[in-house]
């Protein structure tokens, strides 16, 4: 077995420190930063939100979404109503907008309405490999959120398919001539 000899440790030491010196290191500013933020999608223009109260919070869900950082849990509690978090909690509602809507960035808020008061409908479009979503959200009497859900939009081209039939639907349909 060889000893280790001073030169051995001078070498590992000047190793680690060259390292340490040019941010080989994980640094915690930069290690949890979700996607790369590529340029927003330029096919569709920019809604304005105006100023409403559902308005103003759905707003912020997309800049939350649109962020440079993962969104962070600790920012959604106060903006959540208890009766939302009954039946999911902030720590699963955050890890689904994470994992499900942020891959997707960066999004532009390309439509919104408010079919309802505290009710409003945001189109996020994503770049062109990517389905555009529509956000819903829900206010609650103190404003807060007390509904937060999305659904991919259909395009043109996958609703001018013919629905898939099983057997069962073929025999029991009467077709020409029968």
């Amino acid at each position: 077995m060889k000893l280790t000899t001073p030169r051995n440790i001078v070498l590992t030491a000047v190793f680690a420190t060259t390292i340490a010196l040019t941010g080989c290191t994980a640094d915690p500013e930069v290690a949890d930063v979700l996607p790369d933020q590529g340029s927003a999608p330029t096919h569709v223009a920019e809604t304005t939100f105006p100023d409403t109260e559902v308005a103003n919070m759905s707003q912020w869900v997309v800049e939350e979404i649109n962020g440079v950082r993962a969104i962070d849990k600790r920012d959604w509690y106060p903006r959540v109503s208890p009766e939302l978090t009954e039946d999911i909690p902030v720590d699963s509602l955050v890890g689904t907008l994470n994992s499900q809507l942020r891959p997707h960035l960066p999004y532009v808020a390309s439509e919104y309405e408010e079919p309802e008061s505290n009710y409003g409908i945001t189109r996020l479009t994503p770049d062109l490999t990517a389905v555009p979503v529509d956000l819903h959200l829900q206010l609650d009497d103190t404003g807060m959120i007390s509904a937060l859900w999305y659904e991919e939009i259909e395009s043109d081209a996958d609703s001018d398919e013919q629905p898939a039939t099983s057997e069962d639907e073929e025999e029991s349909t009467p077709g020409v001539g029968q």
